[in-house]
């Protein structure tokens, strides 16, 4: 009898066993179901406003760039990355970026290519470093920033301006023009001109005159008129003097200086710094603008994850982003409101019409002959 009842009470045990277990593999926990709610919402932040087909594989791309610093580098890695992107970074000055692609032509190493300025995207363009493509937002970018032939796209701008501080000339009393700083003897002895010609602000500059007066029959493609212009600019003005910032100059009221070149970015710092208010000139031709561009290196042998990385890098959800991270101004023009006050303003001065092609094809050769014939 006590083995027939053990027996029983063995069967009563497994059966509740049996029992559980089948109710535990039909009632699922809710933290699976939780993870991938969180995955889901995760996905679709990281998607917004992009196509699925802009998202990166995770394939490794290198990028080369001159404006990795001051934290870009780190946080356009870890922004990538939210979003599929794998990317390493060669950050240098542009000129060695430059050289690099040159030198590695025949074997590159860089997928992606950021940054740089005009001038240099046209030599690259010239020897065959880039290859052609669109990106999905090239629509959205302001008009004459980007390469006409698609070889490189804008990302971001500044403008290169004639600057005064209000608070020592009123913007009626400033000039409108460069050209009004040599032709209007107010202003004689009154701006700045930088000796040295290697920088890139001073080559824009230089660049937004001479293009003004391009003719294919005249001297390294630039008219008597042109280079008449130039020696006035030169003749004129007053030399940098060394070591010395422009705003210490014009926020000196013993100082004749009151004008002088400045990049747009460079404004509200030194405004801070030297308590001046920055006033500048809207020329009817528009001012030169320095433009950071993206390209994708010919010869790459990642493509398809250049070109998904160059739609994500470009669009307005990301430079809008890179505005309010940077206080830079985006390019492109459904980013800008994202822009910071100034930078806002900054977007609404019309762009100068400059034949870069031919800017990058003599530029060596304009400096040369101004250095000789122009610099005191």
């Amino acid at each position: 009898m006590k083995k027939k009842i053990a027996i029983l009470l063995v069967l009563i045990m497994l059966f509740s066993l049996t029992a559980c277990g089948n109710n535990s593999s039909t009632t699922p926990t809710t933290t699976p179901k939780q993870n991938n709610e969180t995955k889901e919402s995760q996905t679709q932040g990281n998607e917004t406003n992009q196509e699925k087909d802009t998202l990166g594989t995770g394939a490794m791309i290198t990028i080369y760039t001159n404006s990795g610093s001051d934290g870009r580098g780190e946080w356009l890695t870890e922004r990538a990355a939210q979003d599929g992107f794998k990317v390493q970074f060669i950050d240098a000055g542009a000129a060695e970026v430059q050289n690099r692609l040159l030198a590695e032509k025949n074997a590159p190493i860089a997928d992606v290519v950021y940054g740089l300025n005009s001038i240099i995207w046209e030599s690259l363009k010239t020897e065959d470093i880039l290859i052609p493509y669109t990106p999905v937002w090239a629509s959205e970018v302001s008009e004459g920033l980007n390469d006409p032939e698609g070889y490189y796209h804008a990302i971001v701008k500044q403008a290169i301006l004639l600057v005064h501080d209000k608070k020592q000339v009123s913007d009626a009393e400033a000039p409108s023009d460069w050209v009004d700083l040599w032709t209007n003897e107010a202003f004689d002895g009154r701006y700045q001109y930088l000796t040295s010609l290697a920088g890139g602000t001073v080559r824009n500059v230089l660049a937004g005159i001479l293009t003004r007066y391009a003719d294919p029959a005249g001297d390294l493609g630039i008219s008597d008129e042109g280079w008449e212009q130039i020696a006035q600019y030169y003749q004129h003005g007053v030399p940098v003097e060394s070591g010395k910032d422009l705003y210490a100059n014009i926020a000196d009221t013993n100082d004749p200086v009151s004008f002088g070149q400045m990049w747009s970015s460079g404004i509200e710092t030194r405004d801070e710094q030297y308590g001046t208010e920055t006033g500048y000139a809207v020329p009817e031709i528009g001012v030169p603008y320095a433009v950071e561009a993206v390209a994708i290196v010919n010869g790459t042998k990642n493509e398809e994850e250049a070109k998904r990385f160059v739609d994500w890098f470009g669009s307005a959800q990301i430079q809008g982003e890179w505005a309010k991270q940077f206080s830079t101004l985006p390019a492109n023009q459904n980013a800008v409101d994202q822009a910071n006050e100034f930078n806002q303003e900054i977007a609404k001065l019309p762009s100068q019409n400059i034949d870069w092609a031919l800017v990058a094809k003599n530029i060596d050769a304009w400096c040369e002959k101004i250095e000789l014939n122009y610099i005191p």
